[in-house]
């Protein structure tokens, strides 16, 4: 019995040796900046200088900042408006790609072209297309007599956030005709065939058999991208850089605002500390109800 114990005892001491260099990795990229990060909101840090403990003082001064409220109306409505519009596009491609016709690994490719482009580059090309002047889609529009005048596109506040969610779903749009596609794929075909031969239409067997498939797929899909577009900087910052006068700020330019053009890391710091209670939350519902539904407690 002793034997066997020295011999768990060992096997257990080993594999903790294996999985400490992913601890020390994780400790180092993920854990030291986060806490350091929700340090630094409860300071006046600044570039250079260590700051001093203020409590709570930088979140209360954004529940009266309006333009803290607006950055985070525009980050929920762009979040939401964009993951469901990939959400409901991502699904009708990966059904027709899933479907045989001629080339279809071509359109596949095609299809997730935009998500091998680098992000700044997809931005930069929506900039140029977007520009009031000698932007291709107001040449367009012009030369079509849709419009008399150029639209500004990124210099109209009521324009501008649509012109924003334009570039972000075309570029995140990829990921879930991938993620689906993928999950579609290891769908049994018996389950169409049998559902076919009981009547079932097309859009019975979608909603019935390919819907509750891939079920965790979606939501692992949207978790992720609600993060990644909840964060999307770039996007932002290329396009409008928060303008004009604030209205298409979100909170991570906001923050950069604060942070870095205002020299306020403390402040900068509690915009984006502000809403991760919001997000952790998100994570642990999906993936407790993941794992229920897995059998796993």
């Amino acid at each position: 019995m002793n034997r066997v114990r020295a011999a768990v005892r060992r096997w257990q001491l080993e594999a903790y040796g294996f999985l400490l260099p992913l601890l020390l990795v994780l400790i180092l990229l993920a854990a030291y900046p986060l806490v350091d990060g929700v340090w630094t909101s409860f300071t006046s840090r600044a570039v250079a200088k260590p700051g001093q403990f203020i409590g709570f003082a930088n979140f209360a001064r954004l529940m009266d900042d309006p333009v803290y409220w607006m950055a985070l109306r525009n980050s929920v409505v762009l979040t939401v408006g964009i993951v469901a519009a990939k959400l409901v596009a991502g699904l009708a491609a990966a059904v027709l790609l899933t479907q045989p016709f001629p080339g279809r690994n071509f359109i596949r490719a095609l299809a997730f072209l935009p998500w091998a482009v680098p992000g700044l580059v997809a931005v930069l090309g929506w900039r140029w297309m977007f520009d009031d002047q000698a932007g291709v889609l107001n040449a367009l529009l012009l030369g079509s007599g849709l419009v008399s005048f150029p639209v500004d596109w990124l210099s109209d506040p009521e324009v501008a956030l649509w012109s924003i969610a334009i570039a972000a779903a075309w570029q995140g749009l990829p990921f879930f005709i991938m993620m689906f596609v993928g999950g579609m794929m290891t769908i049994p075909p018996e389950l169409y065939e049998a559902a076919a031969i009981d009547g079932a239409g097309a859009w019975s067997r979608f909603r019935t058999i390919t819907i509750p498939s891939i079920l965790d797929v979606i939501a692992i899909t949207v978790m992720l991208s609600s993060i990644w577009t909840f964060n999307s900087f770039h996007t932002v910052y290329v396009l409008t850089g928060g303008g004009p006068a604030n209205r298409t700020h979100i909170l991570p330019t906001l923050a950069y605002q604060y942070g870095l053009q205002r020299n306020e890391l403390g402040q900068g710091a509690a915009v984006l500390v502000s809403v991760m209670p919001i997000f952790i939350g998100i994570i642990v519902l999906l993936t407790r109800r993941m794992l229920r539904e897995k059998g796993v407690r």
